[in-house]
């Protein structure tokens, strides 16, 4: 292990903490730089997405496109924030990070140009009337995950937390399933009122929670 040098430590934490008051400033400059370009010198001689195909097939389906650019030196960059899309009127929408969803049933296809280069992509969209059946496992832990519940330092702990407990990272379903919605008289579960279920009103705010608002 190589020891750093006490006054030598304290430079470098004076200077990360100044660079990090600077923060701000530094925002500031990026936003007041506009939009985002191709740097000077480089020249775009091809377009390609991946997928090159879009298929959605519910009304919670969505795809993430990545579109690169071939310069005329043979490298390769992402240009997924740099192009200009056009997309079929009604069909679908699109963030400016290009993640796809759908908006109702059809075909079209998405156009992209970029420093005279142009591209297409077809989309197609079905199933937005039908009804999709809500799984626990596919729907309900990937958002459990994502607001920390199951992590380790949360419920997901080896003790839970104030008596609520989950499986780690949600590795038994079964087990998370019954602790929602049978545990304290399935107080976590209000099926009655669903909008008073605990399970929403902690992680929003509604009540107190020690893990604060995660989600709203």
């Amino acid at each position: 292990m190589r020891y750093v040098p006490a006054g030598r430590f304290r430079q470098v934490f004076a200077a990360c903490v100044l660079a990090l008051c600077a923060c701000p400033a530094w925002a500031e400059e990026a936003a007041d730089a506009g939009p985002e370009r191709l740097p000077d010198g480089m020249k775009v001689v091809r377009i390609e997405a991946f997928p090159p195909a879009i298929e959605l097939e519910h009304p919670y389906d969505y795809r993430q496109l990545l579109l690169t650019g071939e310069l005329e030196s043979g490298e390769r960059i992402d240009v997924t924030r740099l192009v200009e899309a056009e997309l079929p009127e009604g069909l679908v929408t699109m963030t400016p990070t290009a993640l796809v969803r759908p908006a109702a049933d059809g075909g079209g296809e998405l156009r992209f140009s970029l420093a005279g280069q142009t591209l297409a992509v077809s989309v197609t969209v079905k199933g937005q009337t039908e009804k999709h059946p809500v799984s626990f496992v596919r729907d309900v832990q990937p958002a459990l995950s994502k607001m920390g519940c199951n992590a380790g330092t949360c419920h997901g702990s080896a003790n839970g937390k104030n008596g609520f407990k989950l499986s780690l990272r949600g590795y038994d379903p079964l087990f998370d399933h019954r602790e929602l919605t049978d545990d304290l008289a399935a107080r976590r579960f209000n099926r009655a009122a669903p909008d008073q279920s605990l399970m929403l009103l902690k992680p929003a705010g509604g009540v107190p929670h020690v893990g604060g608002v995660v989600t709203r």
